[in-house]
């Protein structure tokens, strides 16, 4: 069965004793292979992602059972995670506004 990579992000992910982890947010692939080597899985909590800013780091051999409804994982994959780099989005200068009254 095939599944496409659109499919497969935001795909939800629970371990095998039920616990929902999050959804895959991303995922590498080896070249020399052409298969998948590891998913990045984020949580659905908004104050988490805030707070912690992290994502879980899954190994292609954690993983139990991939379906289109839903990843099935190995229970304990919770421990390994990453920080994500934030990325700085420029701000844009603003032309300075005239002050009311300046002018003469």
């Amino acid at each position: 069965m095939l599944i496409t990579d659109k499919n497969l992000i935001n795909l939800p992910v629970y371990t095998k004793s039920g616990r929902h982890l999050g959804r895959v947010v991303g995922f590498n692939i080896d070249i020399d292979t052409q298969s998948i080597v590891r998913y990045y899985v984020r949580s659905d909590n908004i104050i988490e992602n805030i707070i912690h800013n992290k994502q879980l780091i899954i190994h292609r051999a954690q993983v139990v059972e991939i379906t289109q409804e839903k990843m099935i994982v190995e229970d304990g994959v919770e421990g390994e995670s990453v920080k994500v780099k934030k990325e700085k989005i420029p701000i844009r200068a603003r032309e300075p506004v005239g002050v009311m009254g300046s002018e003469k």
